[in-house]
């Protein structure tokens, strides 16, 4: 009897750890943050709008969806019954079509059922919640890059076990870090989330 094994993804096999380029973080410190308020249905959601510095251009939209902890009260609101449309229609009153998410703990549950759709490029998951949720595995093909810190001993370790089955899923756990590890360890955080970026920019099939 002979066993075959597929061979490693792209995505699995790819060098997640290499440092972020020291221009890029020189520039940085240029980009220009804008604090704004869009009106989606019934609610008026603030956000910050971070933009390149001049002569410089965006390669994509990043949107940042904080976890339950370090909002305000929009991500918890009860009268947002349908989490995953209300995404949609903040990045449509925004004229956002083509972007890549980053969703912390318990904004999964507007990211997450989306999964199964065209809708992202890629979604960096950071100890999502909700991931029980998920059924039928196969049909969720966006790429997705989990990550938890090796601190954390509930959501994430749970999100990394439930998510593994994702076609396009890679786990990535953060050395030295608790269950918000962008802040434990932020330098760790954006080398990984850098070049998962760079990589599904660079293929579109993995």
């Amino acid at each position: 009897m002979v066993v075959v094994v597929d061979p490693p993804s792209l995505l699995e096999r790819a060098d997640l750890s290499r440092p972020v380029p020291e221009n890029a973080r020189k520039l940085a410190h240029l980009v220009e943050v804008n604090e704004r308020r869009v009106e989606v249905g019934d609610h008026i959601v603030f956000y910050r709008e971070a933009l390149p510095p001049d002569s410089h251009y965006a390669k994509a939209a990043i949107v940042f969806l904080h976890g339950q902890s370090y909002s305000s009260s929009t991500w918890m609101d009860r009268g947002v019954h349908n989490k995953p449309q209300f995404l949609l229609s903040f990045l449509s009153a925004l004229g956002i079509k083509q972007v890549i998410v980053v969703t912390a703990s318990m904004a999964a549950q507007y990211v997450l059922p989306l999964l199964a759709q065209d809708v992202f490029v890629c979604v960096v998951g950071i100890a999502p919640s909700n991931t029980h949720e998920i059924g039928h595995p196969s049909l969720y093909r966006t790429p997705i890059l989990v990550l938890w810190g090796d601190h954390d001993t509930s959501l994430g370790p749970t999100a990394a076990a439930n998510l593994r089955a994702l076609p396009n899923a890679r786990l990535h756990k953060i050395p030295n870090a608790g269950h918000a590890c962008y802040l434990n360890n932020s330098q760790a955080f954006e080398e990984v989330c850098m070049n998962f970026f760079d990589l599904i920019r660079n293929y579109h099939a993995l």
